[in-house]
């Protein structure tokens, strides 16, 4: 029996996700300003912060690094390709700890003849509705493929 053919997905920039780095590294930069300590250190470590926020952005929320996803394939027996911006084309595997909830998806993607793996956190805003509901059933039909003892 033949599998559905490949699900392939562009990825769009989120102002959800620009949102979420934004708030979480005002989080961190108030907390870091508030404890006590050596002024200059606090600054450093705010700056650091700030750079680390950034980078976070133009590489996951705005997608202008060469090496950022701009699109991945998904095929149904878990073969995922990531097709990032400088034309870079990694292939691997889904991993069973990708995550697939109504308003965020990780996708962990086991890279092939490498020890590590590359995640992707997905929002709605970043695909169209239509795409974001095919994903998940796909990543669900994926999740059941590897583990046998789930399909009772």
């Amino acid at each position: 029996m033949k599998g559905p053919p490949p699900l392939r997905i562009e990825l769009a920039r989120s102002r959800v996700a620009v949102a979420f780095v934004s708030v979480a590294w005002l989080a961190s930069a108030v907390v870091v300003a508030a404890i006590p300590g050596s002024m200059l250190l606090r600054g450093l470590a705010v700056v650091a912060i700030g750079a680390q926020a950034l980078w976070t952005l133009r590489f996951w929320a705005s997608r202008t690094m060469p090496n950022s996803i701009v699109a991945f394939e998904l095929a149904a027996d878990g073969v995922a390709v990531l097709f990032e911006k400088g034309g870079g084309r990694p292939s691997g595997r889904v991993q069973p700890s990708t995550y697939v909830g109504t308003w965020l998806v990780t996708l962990v993607v086991r890279l092939d003849g490498s020890r590590r793996s590359r995640s992707i956190a997905l929002f709605p805003d970043m695909m169209p509705a239509e795409d974001m509901r095919r994903l998940r059933v796909m990543l669900r039909v994926v999740g059941t493929l590897r583990r046998p003892e789930m399909q009772a």
